[in-house]
């Protein structure tokens, strides 16, 4: 049996450290993490994010990043995911609609974990989709982002356990701060609107035509024909229609912030 991308990277860290003739302990410290978070990265108990390659790269002129980028964060991803990241990688622009649920490149890890533990899948599983969705948001912070134009629903904001929603609530705030990304808020009392059939993206580029994505219970769904893509753009102008403006949508997001806590 070869080795799965993944096990390589614990794999590598673990052969870099030990080849430089560090402990964990020394390590830790030349990357600024605590050697506990060392140790549970090698193990495997804990999934190495990006900040964590990162700053092993930097220290010791490795390409751990790139490698996780491009082959494990892949692996994390079930088959029918993967088309969609790489349009969400390549997009100059993305709309994003959150239902019941807030869009996942804006969730925390905390939320992720909640919602992702609500369905049918293992434990195991429910981490590798939140690692997977948590590295997802490297797009955020990257130097050319993505323009994210997002809508949610109000009843998202409100439904969750009230551990975990102020950190959620204040994290929106923070993320419309941003230049490149505004977010408004679908009120509880909107009239009907094509919303209603789920959430929905949609990807935007330079020199092509913009593509859809959907989710479902099972699996996720690309939309690459220009006719269902019409469709999606027709249920985003609707939900578009009945949102706050972004100024009294963030009033709204700090209020219920508020009513959390």
């Amino acid at each position: 049996m070869g080795m799965s991308a993944s096990e390589f990277l614990l794999w590598e860290l673990r052969r870099r450290r030990e080849a430089e003739g560090l402990s964990q302990d020394e390590w830790g410290s030349r990357v600024y993490f605590s050697a506990q978070h060392v140790s549970a990265v090698e193990r495997g108990t804990r999934p190495a994010k990006t900040d964590y390659l990162g700053a092993v790269d930097k220290e010791f002129g490795t390409s751990l990043t790139v490698f996780y980028e491009s082959f494990v964060k892949n692996e994390l991803a079930p088959a029918w995911l993967r088309p969609w990241l790489e349009y969400e990688e390549k997009a100059v622009a993305l709309r994003l609609y959150g239902a019941l649920v807030i869009p996942g490149l804006f969730q925390t890890e905390r939320y992720a974990r909640m919602v992702l533990s609500c369905g049918p899948l293992q434990p195991q599983e429910v981490e590798r989709r939140v690692e997977l969705r948590l590295s997802r948001q490297s797009i955020l912070d990257r130097k050319d982002p993505p323009r994210i134009s997002a809508v949610v629903d109000e009843l998202a904001l409100r439904r969750g356990e009230p551990e975990i929603m102020p950190e959620q609530l204040h994290h929106l705030v923070t993320l419309a701060e941003r230049p490149n990304i505004t977010i408004r808020v679908v009120p509880a009392d909107a009239p009907a609107h094509l919303g209603w059939g789920g959430p929905l993206a949609l990807a935007s580029f330079i020199d092509a035509e913009d593509v859809g994505y959907l989710d479902n219970h099972l699996e996720g769904q690309t939309v690459t024909n220009p006719n269902q893509v019409a469709t999606l753009d027709a249920v985003w102008d609707s939900v578009g229609a009945v949102a706050l403006p972004a100024r009294q949508s963030l009033c709204l997001i700090e209020e219920v912030a508020k009513s959390w806590t």
